[in-house]
């Protein structure tokens, strides 16, 4: 399984109850299509850089999940339809990962070069 983590904003016009029912119901959601959250971060209310549907706050969740490409289909297609959400995210940790972890070597590998070329070029002129 693969590891994604998702960002909700939600509308703040939700009491805390009504906000925790429909989170409760996005993590039996996750439940169902065996995906397991590992980490969550609950930023609260903050204000939104840009007005979304003449909202000028939000709150905000974050959770890291592992999953299936199913299962982020099911929370995707879960939030796309409901009216407490403002705005969501969801990243595939795991292939952000391989791509930072390729430009690292990349980098590593571009600073040998020019180490080792400096290296040279004095070396080239007292000769």
């Amino acid at each position: 399984m693969a590891l994604y983590e998702v960002g909700i904003v939600l509308t703040t016009t939700l009491d805390d109850q009504e906000r925790e029912a429909f989170l409760a119901e996005l993590r039996t959601l996750l439940a169902a299509q065996k995906a397991e959250i590992v980490t969550q971060d609950v930023w609260g209310k903050r204000n939104l850089a840009y007005e979304i549907r003449h909202q000028r706050e939000g709150f905000y969740v974050f959770w890291q999940f592992e999953g299936t490409g199913p299962a982020v289909k099911a929370l995707e297609y879960k939030l796309r339809l409901s009216d407490q959400v403002l705005r969501y995210l969801t990243l595939n940790l795991d292939r952000e990962l391989q791509r930072s972890r390729k430009m690292e070597k990349v980098r590593a590998k571009q600073k040998a070069a020019k180490a080792a070329k400096e290296a040279a070029a004095p070396a080239g002129e007292e000769a």
